[in-house]
């Protein structure tokens, strides 16, 4: 038990020293630091002072408050029978020591009370591309009708929102006032000048910009200029940096620079086209006119094999229901990704133009097949130089449209000015297949490679009811619609006409053909073999029908059927061994065999009231090419696409044994063909 504190306990020893305190010699005698001292310790300054002492002030009060005791013997200083020291000790006596309080000032650990972080970024930093994506991805998450929150953009700390860039600032402009003399006569000569030198030139379509020359020596310096191969080297490398800064986004989908994430959570197979830009002829006089009579239609499309960037367009008449006059004119131009607002060559013809292809051997040669049954070769490198080369009516007697034009490799008997230089076949609505070749002469050499007969009888392939009567047609020769070389074997092709028929000839053999095969009950306008396969191909007609087709099987191993409507062009993916793309007048389908055979997985409409024409792929396969009637040249890219398998023949096998399930006995022939893939189990390169 704790016994009770006694509060007399040691009072006598506080008593003493408060004794022995009051009677020292610094307490007797008030000095000024003293009174000081005590004016420090009064209750009224300390009510209102304690709070703003500093610390000068705590180091004035502890010098103040010394006491002066012995070093030697401490204890004698508080002695009561000690005598007190003089007031004015003498200066040979040894002076006492003087101690004094330490205070030690630490830095305590930092308490946070509030603190509200910087929302903003700098936009030309890391750190501000990272707020824009999320900003971006927040926009994304927050799109729909349901999810839709409302939001204020405002300034934030800014009076005055910057318009441009600091860096982009100049300096200050001065101005001085000079008097000059002119007179009535220069100025009315000045100004007559320029009314003849102004010229208003297009820009854009239909906008015009004005813009003023000047004459040295009655000569006009910019048409001289204007001539000029650097001139207009610089003017279009000038015109594809000024693009960039418009289309770079777009330029850098269609270079596949962000392809899609195959670890992303939110992966959605949709099989969407999306717009990237639109290829428009610029709007000249000629051009307004041939659009106005409907023969501006984008009719053929080519990419440069050595360079995916590069694409020729032949514009002409397609679908001839809504020509009101005779075709008077044609035109090819050939674009550049780089600059996808004006094209980089122009040609211009009399006649429509119906079919372009570039030459594999050498890709500056681009063959233009014309309404008229001529043919020319030109090089895109030299703009200024006439054609390298153009049909004579001596080897070409025919005035139908060329249709179709395909380089093909050299044979042993072929002759030519240029060793790289490899021949090509052009085929003619007159039946005609000829064999052209470049010779060291202004004129093509050509040879009438085969001349097709209309065909009689039951032919091989599907079955066709002819009724009772078949009519006689005082044209013999059909029309040739589509022309493809054998991706295995050069010497070989394949000509669809439009009575439907498919004829498979060699070069080795003219005036004959190897095999004659029913495959449309309508004109066949295309053919395509799947690149990972060299017996697996597809055609198109006029029937509405898609048929795929295996060699060493005389019937459609799938059909697919959906649009009421003639299908104008079908061609097999390049990236995936079951997706087909096809084309019909106002719809882009996707076909992906693995889901269904019955309807497309998706249908794109773009310009409902403008009817497509045809479509290509680009070099990788990931782009799409589209023209319509209205001269347009559409590129679409693919979004939301699965990931291409890694085995893709294995792929595409189980979705053809997948579509014939219910057909054992077509099942049973596909399988006695056995592989039918590339003899290297590799894809077919691009042609």
């Amino acid at each position: 038990m704790s016994r009770p504190l006694n509060k007399d306990y040691r009072r006598a020893d506080f008593d003493q020293l408060l004794h022995t305190i009051e009677k020292h010699p610094l307490m007797q005698k008030a000095r000024p630091e003293q009174l000081e001292m005590q004016r420090l310790r009064t209750p009224e300054y300390r009510s209102k002072c304690v709070m703003r002492a500093s610390l000068d002030d705590i180091a004035l009060g502890i010098n103040l408050y010394k006491i002066k005791l012995s070093r030697d013997d401490p204890t004698t200083a508080f002695a009561s029978e000690t005598p007190p020291e003089p007031l004015h000790p003498a200066k040979s006596a040894k002076a006492p020591a003087t101690p004094f309080i330490k205070v030690l000032l630490r830095k305590t650990p930092m308490v946070v009370l509030y603190e509200r972080y910087s929302m903003t970024a700098l936009a030309d930093s890391e750190e501000g591309c990272q707020v824009l994506a999320d900003n971006r991805r927040y926009e994304e998450l927050l799109a729909g009708t349901d999810k839709t929150r409302r939001t204020v953009d405002a300034d934030t700390q800014t009076l005055t929102a910057l318009k441009k860039s600091r860096l982009v600032n100049t300096e200050r402009l001065t101005t001085d006032h000079i008097g000059s003399y002119v007179s009535n006569f220069e100025m009315f000569d000045t100004y007559q000048d320029l009314e003849s030198s102004t010229k208003s030139v297009q820009v854009q379509g239909q906008e015009k910009m004005e813009i003023t020359t000047y004459m040295v020596g009655g000569v006009d310096q910019f048409v001289g200029i204007n001539k000029l191969p650097n001139f207009k080297l610089a003017l279009m490398l000038t015109m594809r940096l000024l693009a960039s800064n418009v289309f770079e986004a777009q330029q850098r989908r269609f270079r596949n620079m962000a392809p899609p994430d195959p670890l992303a959570e939110d992966v959605k197979f949709k099989y969407r086209l999306r717009l990237l830009w639109r290829l428009e002829a610029p709007r000249t006089e000629a051009v307004k006119e041939a659009l106005s009579l409907g023969q501006q239609a984008v009719t053929d499309m080519s990419f440069c094999p050595s360079n995916g960037d590069i694409l020729a367009v032949a514009y002409g008449v397609y679908t001839y229901a809504h020509v009101s006059s005779l075709p008077r004119c044609g035109y090819v131009y050939v674009w550049n990704i780089k600059n996808p607002v004006n094209p980089e060559r122009c040609y211009n013809y009399q006649v429509p133009v119906v079919t372009v292809e570039f030459s594999a051997a050498v890709p500056q040669l681009l063959a233009i097949g014309l309404y008229n049954g001529n043919i020319e070769v030109r090089d895109i490198s030299q703009p200024e130089l006439p054609p390298v080369a153009i049909s004579q009516r001596i080897s070409s007697p025919y005035f139908e449209p060329v249709t179709a034009i395909k380089w093909i490799q050299r044979s042993d008997g072929d002759v030519g000015g240029d060793t790289d230089t490899t021949p090509f076949l052009a085929i003619s609505q007159a039946g005609a297949v000829t064999k052209y070749r470049l010779i060291n002469s202004p004129h093509l050499l050509g040879f009438e490679q085969q001349r097709l007969q209309r065909s009689e009888g039951e032919l091989e392939g599907i079955q066709l009811d002819l009724g009772a009567s078949v009519p006689l047609l005082s044209n013999r020769h059909p029309q040739c619609l589509e022309l493809l070389v054998d991706p295995l074997h050069a010497d070989i092709y394949y000509v669809l006409t439009d009575e439907g028929t498919m004829y498979k000839c060699s070069t080795n053999y003219p005036q004959q053909y190897l095999e004659l095969r029913q495959i449309h009950e309508a004109p066949a306008v295309c053919m395509d073999f799947s690149p990972w396969s060299p017996k697996l191909y597809l055609t198109c007609g006029s029937d509405w029908c898609i048929r795929i087709w295996l060699a060493g099987i005389l019937k459609p191993v799938i059909t697919l059927r959906h649009h009421l409507s003639p299908v104008h062009c079908a061609r097999w993916s390049r990236t995936h061994s079951t997706i087909l793309v096809s084309l019909t007048r106002s719809t882009v389908d996707i076909w992906d065999l693995r889901n269904s055979t019955l309807k497309p997985v998706s249908s794109t409409t773009i310009d409902a009231q403008i009817f497509y024409t045809t479509f290509r792929f680009t070099l990788c396969g990931r782009s799409l090419a589209v023209g319509n009637e209205a001269g347009h040249l559409l590129m679409l890219s693919f979004e939301d696409m699965p990931f291409p398998p890694h085995f893709q023949y294995k792929q595409l096998k189980r979705a053809l044994f997948k579509a014939l399930a219910m057909e054992p006995s077509l099942m049973q022939q596909v399988k006695s063909v056995g592989f039918f893939g590339y003899p290297t189990g590799n894809k077919q390169p691009n042609k």
